[in-house]
Formats: C-alpha cells, sequence, structure tokens
C-alpha cells in the first residue's frame, strides 16, 4: 500500500515526461557546444566571433536549462567529474554561466576550500541561479558581492545583492521552499530555478536561506557540510 508521501501516477509520468526531454535535448545542445568551439578556433574574424561567443553563451544557458529539468526529475548530471575542485574554481565556474557575469563580484574567498568531486557540477548549478537571481532583481549598475569563509568542518557563501528586497512574507515562503522541495507541478516549472536550487541543496545535504541585506537587497547564504569539502 503506498504510502501518503509517495508520487501520484500523475507525477511519476511528469517526471518521466522531463527527464526524456532533458537528456534529448542536451544531447542535441552538447553538439551545437562542440560546433561553436571548433569555430572559435578557426575564425579569425573579431565581429563574427562576437556573434559565436554570444551563441556559446546562449547554449550554455540552455545546457542549464535542460540539467534543471533533470534536476526536477529527479535525475543527475551526464557531466560527471572524477576529481574535487577548489571552491575558487566553483565559484569562477557558476559566475561564467551568467549573462551579466561582470556584475558578480568576489570578495574574501577562502582558497584552502576545496569541494569534492560529486558535489561540483551541483553546486556550480545551484550557485548560477542564485547569481542569476541576484543579479536579476537589482539594479543592472549594481553589483553582487560574493563571499566564502570556512566556519568550523563547514564552508559558509554569501550571496548579496542590493535590489528592492522582499516583504517579510515571501521570504517566509522562498526560505520554506528552499528547505521543502516541492512536487513537479506546472508552477513548479514557472519558477524552477528556486525548486531546482532546494533539490540541489537536499541532494547534498546543503543549506541554502534568504535574509534581508543591510537597509535594501537580499543576502543568500550556502552552508556546506563537511563531506562536500576536501578535509
Amino acid at each position: 500500500m503506498a504510502g501518503a508521501s509517495d508520487p501520484s501516477a500523475g507525477e511519476i509520468e511528469t517526471t518521466n515526461m522531463l527527464f526524456h526531454l532533458s537528456r534529448r535535448s542536451q544531447a542535441m545542445v552538447d553538439r551545437l557546444i562542440s560546433c561553436l568551439d571548433r569555430m572559435e578556433q578557426v575564425d579569425p574574424d573579431a565581429d563574427r566571433m562576437k556573434d559565436v561567443f554570444e551563441l556559446d553563451f546562449l547554449a550554455i544557458r540552455m545546457r542549464r536549462n535542460d540539467e534543471s529539468l533533470l534536476v526536477l526529475a529527479g535525475g543527475e548530471s551526464a557531466r560527471i567529474r572524477r576529481e574535487p575542485v577548489t571552491l575558487v574554481d566553483v565559484l569562477h565556474g557558476a559566475r561564467s554561466e551568467v549573462e551579466d557575469f561582470r556584475r558578480i563580484e568576489f570578495g574574501v574567498i577562502d582558497e584552502s576550500l576545496v569541494v569534492v568531486a560529486p558535489a561540483v557540477n551541483d553546486l556550480v548549478h545551484l550557485l548560477a541561479e542564485l547569481f542569476d537571481n541576484a543579479a536579476a532583481f537589482s539594479p543592472p549598475d549594481s553589483t553582487v558581492l560574493v563571499e566564502a569563509r570556512r566556519v568550523a568542518d563547514r564552508a559558509v557563501l554569501l550571496i548579496e545583492d542590493r535590489g528592492i528586497g522582499i516583504g517579510t512574507e515571501r521570504l517566509r515562503e522562498l526560505n520554506h521552499r528552499l528547505a521543502h522541495p516541492s512536487p513537479v507541478t506546472a508552477a513548479t516549472c514557472r519558477q524552477m530555478g528556486i525548486e531546482v536550487v532546494s533539490r540541489l541543496a537536499q541532494r547534498h545535504e546543503m543549506r541554502v536561506e534568504l535574509e534581508p541585506a543591510g537597509t535594501r537587497g537580499i543576502a543568500a547564504s550556502v552552508v556546506l557540510p563537511a563531506h562536500a569539502l576536501v578535509n
């Protein structure tokens, strides 16, 4: 007899659909990125290269969108990391996936922090979603400050924007969703970013919370547990 928390037939059908759509699209996007990489290596025309770089970024963003669908479907990235990566490089990887990447500034970063291989790709994805959100909901001439420190056996990352802020009730709702992933529905897909962050955080027992930052803006904190780090 199925338990109350077991997924319904409709949820299973939806996640299966998302899984297959994501995998099919990923294969095409990977081919597109490979093609663009070849063009970048052989075409010296500066004006044309500008267009190629823009297409390359769009393809990378499409790949992240496909991977987000895969996360909602309960799947894991086909890209496998076999070696740990420094947190500094993880942060750079996440920033490179943000269109307005120049506004993402790094403050104090503990360069001794190293992320275990199985958590690297998911952490890049999670941080890229948070960077994107911080840049989108703050003035275009403002910066988003990122810092990371070791606290005991954990790491704490802080992503702070200078946007308009969020009301108390909405903040409470968002933090609840970050701590408790929702079932996959049409509404979930419309607000895919926060649901993806929630699921990726749960997968690695990370904690993501939002809180007011100063007189305006929002700070997102990401706590990495000891088992996500090379100690």
